[in-house]
């Protein structure tokens, strides 16, 4: 169980960062070309604000999902080892 939630927050959390990091490149990207060309450059719409947000909080999420799963297997383990 606890190596399949491992894997399975490892996935969300690199799914989460690889939105965040690929939508803020596009539109870094989108805003440097307006920017080249003398028009005005335009901020992102607001859904990529929300789905970079979004991916960053699950991001976050994972990364605390995986810190408690390694402390509950370190406290479980230490208990495991004092009984023997």
């Amino acid at each position: 169980m606890p190596k399949r939630l491992c894997v399975g927050l490892a996935a969300m959390g690199s799914a989460g960062l690889l939105t965040a990091i690929a939508l803020t490149t596009i539109e870094g990207v989108k805003y440097r070309v307006r920017e080249e060309q003398g028009l005005d450059p335009i901020l992102a719409p607001s859904w990529v604000a929300t789905a970079t947000y979004a991916g960053l909080w699950v991001f976050a999420l994972a990364v605390a999902g995986l810190a408690a799963v390694g402390i509950v297997g370190l406290v479980r383990r230490t208990y495991r080892d004092d009984e023997n």
